[in-house]
């Protein structure tokens, strides 16, 4: 539950930012790369985001 909020929110977050940079379109494929990769980042480090245990739990 806690991915599909952290991710409309940051959907709602992507969109925000695309139109605040709506005349630049270099800055929004910036923008956009930056904040994709933060939020890849993000699912794989929040261990409430990932919902189970980390590999090194398994061990």
């Amino acid at each position: 539950m806690a991915k599909i909020v952290f991710t409309l929110v940051w959907g709602v977050v992507l969109v925000m930012t695309n139109r605040a940079l709506e005349d630049a379109t270099w800055a929004q494929y910036l923008a956009t790369f930056l904040l994709g990769g933060i939020y890849a980042l993000a699912l794989s480090k929040v261990k409430i985001l990932r919902g189970g245990i980390t590999p090194e739990e398994s061990k």
